[in-house]
């Protein structure tokens, strides 16, 4: 969906910043700005700022920043184009109606109907659980252990045992079956002579997506029926490669850690929920894909996979690790010892001890070590040997030289192979790499000439004119002598970035009044001016030679605007000179900026 820059700036003009915001947390007036405690960290001293006229926020805790669509799409985990909705609708804009052809709005009053005829399916299936699904019900509240709670939570319901239940309902209902057949909720007879429901007997388990819409629906048999477990076959609303159960309700419960866990089925997210681990959600019966993969980086910072003990889950988990990897996650394995799923672990443990596999989940590398070590008995020498083998491609994947070096020295101590050979099993014949190479030179030629000599280069100073010119307020700020010394001959209007000059010109002023106060200054400032301002107040100066980095600041910010004085005139000269002909105007000029130019560098070689 294209949506043009018009519209998108009509949806922020009419959505105020503060009154978004102030839906999320409370916002006082300070100044020219609003401020309170962040919603994106918990916080007991507020150090979020938001401007209403320039429209933007920012957290000088967390660092959190933007405009109101950023702060939706963070706060309610949308994408830009579903934040443009979300903000649209608020206001009655249709950015659908605004921006589609006839096709496209065809296309998306087909889904509206789809999502409105599988909420009417989801109730039903909710209803009949309550009234006819006794065994069902049975299943859920004493096999299962789900309190009542929970059960409506995600809406879970009962397929009734009848060949077209719900079809003949939704017919009742005004649905059309052509729609119905379209959602995936029917199946037509052979020969194409009537319809019948895809999921008969069974207990069914709603498909949300993050938006809390009904798209699909997943159903496991009462009975010994197979398959054991059925979804949804992929509709113009589902798509299980790109969704995943649970996470209409993990997305709201992921805490400061900021983890999501992936578990294999349904009933091991519910089962979770039921013991208060509310952050979980399941991959739909498939492997995971790039699009999970992408939807998780979404919502979470890491993420744990959990699925079962056994190979197939063993194979899971390496293909699920490698697709999350790829797209940029930070992942871990929970590895169950026990217990063969979550659900089961969780029932005969409790919480605690799943949380305990939590904290002590393992990297990727370390997973899949792991495993290698359960294939070798690594106290024989032939078994440590192949255990070696193996896991030197998994470490030839590691980015950081220090985490290879950390992981061979604990291989070499568990395995009682030298740390050289493991090297020379890693490295091969690579001696440019190998750090066996470089403990030792041969003779002082080599040292002179050896290309392997590693010779560690110079710190680079780091002293532009603006780290300058932060230090410099920070002295003045913090010692009414050094404001003192330099107000006569460096005034406020010296500084060259125009954030800085503006709180030098507030703290200046405060200075001449008697009354530095930091909390009024705030006051003063513009939401980038409070960001620099925090910066300014972050630095810690030494305790001695504080006069000396005063005149360096100040040298260095004058050297500065010379520089850029330089400059401006060496263009200004090429400008004029292009010009065949020259008025006597641009000749006086040229005279005026050779001499300017002279003085400049004058004072540069002085400096």
């Amino acid at each position: 969906m294209n949506v043009n820059e018009h519209l998108i700036d009509e949806i922020k003009s009419k959505n105020n910043i503060i009154e978004i915001i102030s839906g999320y947390t409370q916002l006082k007036q300070n100044g020219k700005n609003h401020k309170g405690l962040c919603p994106f960290h918990n916080e007991k001293t507020p150090s979020f700022i938001v401007s209403e006229d320039k429209q933007l926020y920012h957290c000088f805790g967390c660092g959190q920043a933007g405009d109101v669509i950023e702060f939706i799409s963070k706060k309610e985990n949308l994408d830009f184009i579903d934040s443009l909705k979300f903000l649209g609708n608020r206001v009655g804009i249709n950015i659908e109606e605004k921006t589609l052809n006839k096709e496209e709005k065809k296309a998306v009053e087909e889904k509206t109907k789809i999502y409105e005829l599988n909420r009417e399916a989801a109730i039903f299936y909710y209803k009949n659980l309550h009234k006819r699904g006794a065994q069902a019900l049975e299943y859920l509240s004493n096999k299962r252990g789900l309190s009542i709670e929970t059960i409506k939570k995600f809406g879970l319901g009962y397929a009734l045992n009848e060949w077209d239940a719900l079809n003949k309902y939704l017919l009742k209902k005004g649905y059309n079956q052509s729609l119905i057949y379209k959602s995936g909720l029917v199946l037509q007879k052979k020969e194409k002579k009537g319809f019948y429901d895809r999921f008969r007997n069974r207990t069914i388990f709603p498909i949300f997506n993050t938006t809390g819409k009904v798209i699909g629906f997943g159903a496991r048999a009462i009975g010994n029926e197979m398959p054991k477990y059925l979804n949804s076959p992929q509709t113009p609303v589902f798509n299980k490669s790109n969704n995943l159960f649970g996470l209409n309700i993990a997305k709201n419960e992921i805490n400061d850690n900021k983890r999501i866990i992936v578990v294999e089925g349904y009933m091991d997210v519910i089962s979770l929920y039921e013991k208060g681990i509310k952050n979980a959600v399941a991959s739909l019966g498939t492997a995971l894909t790039k699009g999970q993969g992408q939807l998780l980086k979404r919502y979470a910072d890491k993420t744990y996979i959990c699925y079962d003990s056994d190979v197939a889950g063993q194979t899971a988990t390496l293909r699920g690790l490698d697709i999350l990897t790829e797209v940029g996650c930070e992942v871990k394995v929970i590895s169950l010892k026990g217990a063969k799923d979550p659900d089961e672990l969780v029932k005969e443990h409790g919480k605690e001890a799943f949380i305990k596999y939590v904290n002590s989940a393992l990297t990727l590398v370390e997973y899949k070590i792991s495993l290698a070590k359960e294939k070798y008995n690594i106290k024989t020498t032939e078994g440590s040997i192949k255990f070696v083998q193996e896991i030197t491609p998994i470490l030839k994947n590691l980015k950081s030289p220090v985490e290879v070096d950390a992981y061979i020295s604990k291989i070499s101590s568990e395995t009682g192979i030298s740390r050289k050979a493991i090297n020379k099993e890693f490295y091969g014949n690579n001696k440019e790499k190998n750090p066996e190479s470089f403990k030792k030179y041969r003779s002082k030629k080599d040292r002179n000439n050896n290309k392997y000599n590693i010779i560690p280069e110079k710190p680079i100073k780091k002293q532009g004119y603006f780290e300058a010119e932060k230090i410099l307020l920070k002295l003045i700020i913090e010692n009414e002598h050094m404001y003192k010394e330099i107000k006569n001959n460096f005034t406020y209007d010296k500084f060259i970035s125009s954030n800085i000059k503006n709180i030098a010109k507030f703290v200046y002023r405060a200075y001449e009044t008697n009354s530095l106060d930091k909390d009024e200054i705030l006051k003063e400032l513009e939401i980038e001016e409070i960001g620099l301002f925090h910066e300014v107040n972050k630095i810690v100066l030494p305790e001695d030679n504080v006069d000396k980095m005063l005149i360096d600041c100040v040298n260095t910010i004058k050297k500065h605007r010379l520089i850029l004085e330089k400059n401006g005139i060496e263009k200004e000269l090429k400008i004029i000179e292009k010009k065949e002909k020259k008025s006597k105007e641009e000749i006086v000029r040229i005279r005026e900026l050779c001499i300017n130019y002279e003085k400049i560098l004058k004072e540069l070689k002085k400096m």
